[in-house]
């Protein structure tokens, strides 16, 4: 565009390299002092400071959402009125070290065979996403002031704005320390070598030593149109010219590529004021020609009344402009972008440039080389703050929003769980959930689309990865085979039982008359719940004071008693049958049953293995007057368990399958709510396991239980009201795309502010498959091909 050909010229103009003739390495760096805080020093008065910011969900939204997060991204380009600078850095990923911290390790223990089955399903999934590569983005700010401190209050003001921004656009970012902006700078001078950096701001201030010695490389070659150091062949490429539309792809598809590179877009924004007196200025200059060329024609006896061609355009264009200016709120910037491009080998090199300019051609863009100015575009490109290159041209806000530098959020949690891969970017998801507010969560899924399957995937992997412990309440008695699998208790809970669990159990001999840790008052309230759905009657206030005061009778003389004993329902029972009130004998008379009757299974001592790390509770066989009472006793032997494990220091994850079946139940759901609100303090992680989520979603109690999880994994889900599933999860309408027509073992899956669509397949006829599928189809085929083979 050469409307501003003479104009804002102080603007456009490059800033000088400190040392217009390097004579090392060391100057060839355009940094003149650091700061602890991360305020750099690049030029005399001229500051800089740099933030890393998260990818946000762009390309997975409908164009509906799209277009708001466009909005809203130009909202805050018109906020900046100072120099920024917008890096997406494809930066080296240590793949050892990555599998360091993803893969299981051997414990020698009887199960690393499925160790080993975890880790190969993992590195054929790293070997399908982008090897190697690590993406990172960087918005690097740059002011003009007296002195430092003066620039440390401006960026103060500034930060306000530019979080407000990035919080309405969904995007965590943070500032970077001055020892994480000098990490990120030897990452690119040491690719392939990032461990081994050791530096500290404070300590080299001490020492009086030179952070260049420690940032720069041993060897740097500068050709005309690439250069090179000890392990690697660079190219700067910029973008020439642009078209008059541009998708909003483009710059994505060019950061996408799985190659080690750096695309900077800096950004000056030209004043209003400014703006519209030059306008105003063009644009009477043009009608100044026009009614001169008129002047000439009719001189000539020429009095056509159409204007020139050019003039028309040039007109036309400087019309668009003013309106869009004064109208649509569009802030004009200079604008350039830089692309550095980093490979093995200077064939590989040559591959990659005509691979991204074939991009550009596609897109109707012209990229070219830096010619002998590739010195001065690296540090251009670098997140330093700085601009020595003079590639610039006038964009508005809606043109420069195009270059969007968001695609698809990733999960990679440093360390945790394995949930298959990215359906985007084909990177792994590793989602910790003990680092959420809270770690409770849902999976959701019709019959058949893996959520039974997505479920043991997460069981394994915590069991074979740590020592947590896992708690599984069983409606069908499908998890039997895993928890035998791996050494766990199976209690199934039935009226033809021998596995019994006492209700009554404590830790008497930790008990004191004065009950000082509280435990009678819990065992209290839970009997008072106990007895009210024995009796299938609210309890009136005589009534609880006589089980409250037979509880404490119970456990008091036990706590006096030198040989201490676990007491039974029996025991309980009689205390009430000696009380004097009428109301007691109602009350044992009502327990009768599971006392002395056929339904008795809670009158015995416990006798599973409850220590065990991995216990599953079956509960199919329950019949309906059993089945209340089950659920009680359940939960409060497992809350007990959560308690324990929580003073040790140890996780317990609990699922609960088919969980509509518990919510049809008050007491239960009331349980359960309760759990829910309360465990994340014990150290308890719940999963609810259930089919369509707008089911859930008519129960209010469930309804709080899902607006507090912060981990939900949705698979396939039938076709029904996706707004109302889309605002109580916390996803967008788009995502849910995702859910409504995919294959088993796929969804989508949210993960505190992650939420990303996932691929947990894995291949069929492994040991891991045979163990984790619930498809009776495939597992009786299985156990004929295996007699077959045996015959």
């Amino acid at each position: 565009m050469g409307l501003f050909a003479d104009g804002f010229k102080e603007l456009k103009k490059a800033s000088e390299p400190l040392y217009k003739a390097p004579k090392s390495i060391q100057q060839t760096i355009e940094i003149m002092k650091v700061a602890e805080n991360g305020i750099f020093e690049v030029a005399r008065n001229r500051f800089s400071k740099c933030y890393r910011f998260q990818d946000i969900n762009y390309t997975t939204t409908n164009e509906t959402e799209q277009i708001d997060i466009f909005e809203r991204y130009c909202k805050f380009l018109n906020s900046l009125d100072v120099s920024f600078k917008i890096t997406i850095n494809n930066k080296n990923k240590d793949m050892e070290q990555v599998r360091d911290y993803v893969f299981l390790q051997r414990q020698d223990d009887g199960y690393d065979g499925f160790r080993r089955i975890y880790n190969d399903i993992m590195e054929q999934k790293i070997h399908e996403g982008r090897q190697g590569i690590e993406q990172e983005r960087y918005l690097t700010i740059t002011i003009e002031r007296k002195n430092f401190e003066e620039a440390k209050a401006q960026f103060a003001t500034i930060e306000a704005s530019v979080h407000k921004a990035f919080g309405e656009l969904g995007a965590e970012i943070v500032p970077l320390s001055g020892n994480e902006r000098i990490k990120v700078l030897y990452d690119y001078y040491h690719l392939g070598d990032e461990n081994s950096f050791d530096f500290d701001i404070r300590e080299a201030k001490k020492v009086g030593a030179d952070f260049r010695n420690d940032l720069c490389n041993g060897m740097i070659q500068f050709y005309p149109d690439y250069f090179k150091d000890e392990k690697k062949f660079c190219r700067a490429l910029f973008i020439k010219k642009y078209p008059s539309s541009l998708s909003d792809r483009f710059l994505n598809e060019i950061t996408s590529l799985p190659v080690h590179s750096i695309t900077s877009i800096d950004v000056v924004p030209i004043p209003k004021d400014m703006t519209t007196k030059i306008l105003q200025k063009k644009y009477l200059g043009i009608e100044s020609d026009i009614i001169k060329q008129q002047r000439v024609r009719n001189k000539n006896n020429d009095f056509s009344s159409e204007i020139s061609y050019n003039k028309r355009i040039e007109k036309k264009e400087i019309e668009e402009i003013m309106d869009d200016v004064r109208e649509n709120d569009q802030c004009l910037y200079y604008v350039s972008v830089t692309i550095i491009l980093m490979a093995d080998t200077k064939e590989e090199l040559d591959s990659m440039t005509e691979t991204v300019e074939t991009i550009g051609k596609r897109n109707s863009v012209t990229i070219e080389e830096h010619y002998l100015k590739q010195r001065e575009s690296l540090n251009t490109a670098l997140p330093i703050g700085v601009r020595q290159v003079e590639t610039m041209r006038t964009m508005l806000t809606q043109s420069l929003a195009v270059l969007m530098p968001f695609n698809v959020q990733e999960l990679n949690d440093k360390q945790g769980c394995y949930y298959g891969i990215n359906q985007v970017s084909k990177n792994i998801n590793i989602g910790n959930r003990k680092k959420l507010i809270n770690g409770n969560g849902f999976v959701f899924g019709v019959p058949g689309s893996g959520k039974s399957f997505f479920c043991k995937m997460e069981m394994g992997n915590v069991f074979l990865s740590g020592n947590d412990e896992i708690i599984v309440i069983d409606p069908m008695n499908e998890y039997f085979d895993i928890a035998q699998t791996y050494g766990g208790t199976v209690v199934n809970m039935s009226t033809y039982t021998d596995n019994y669990v006492n209700p009554l159990d404590m830790d008497v001999w930790s008990l004191d008359l004065n009950d000082s840790k509280g435990m009678i008052r819990e065992k209290g309230e839970f009997m008072l719940g106990l007895c009210e759905q024995c009796m299938g009657e609210s309890l009136n206030s005589r009534q609880k004071s006589i089980i409250d005061r037979c509880v404490r009778k119970l456990y008091i003389e036990i706590a006096r008693n030198r040989e201490k004993y676990v007491p039974i329902m029996s025991d309980f029972y009689e205390i009430l049958m000696n009380q004097p009130e009428d109301e007691a004998r109602d009350i044992a008379l009502s327990l009768e049953l599971f006392v002395n009757g056929s339904l008795n299974i809670f009158n015995h001592q416990t006798n599973v293995d409850v220590d065990n790390r991995f216990t599953v509770y079956g509960i199919r066989d329950l019949g309906t007057e059993l089945s209340p009472i089950t659920m009680l006793v359940m939960m409060e032997s497992i809350q007990n368990r959560i308690i324990a494990n929580g003073k040790r220091g140890i996780a317990t994850w609990l699922y609960i399958d088919e969980f509509h079946v518990l919510l049809n139940s008050e007491y239960s759901a009331k349980y359960l709510q309760q759990l829910w609100k309360k465990v994340r303090k014990q150290g308890g992680l719940c999963t609810g396991i259930t089919q369509n989520i707008v089911d859930l979603l008519q129960n209010y109690t469930a309804t709080t239980m899902l607006a507090n999880s912060e981990f939900v994994a949705l698979l396939k889900q039938a076709n029904t009201d996706s707004s109302r599933m889309a605002e109580v999860i916390g996803v967008s309408e788009a995502q849910l795309r995702f859910v409504t027509n995919t294959s088993s073992g796929m969804g989508l899956m949210k993960c505190g502010n992650v939420v990303i669509p996932f691929d947990n397949t894995i291949e069929k006829g492994t040991d891991l498959y045979n163990l984790y599928n619930t498809n009776i189809h495939e597992k009786i085929a299985m156990e004929k091909k295996k007699n077959a083979e045996q015959q």
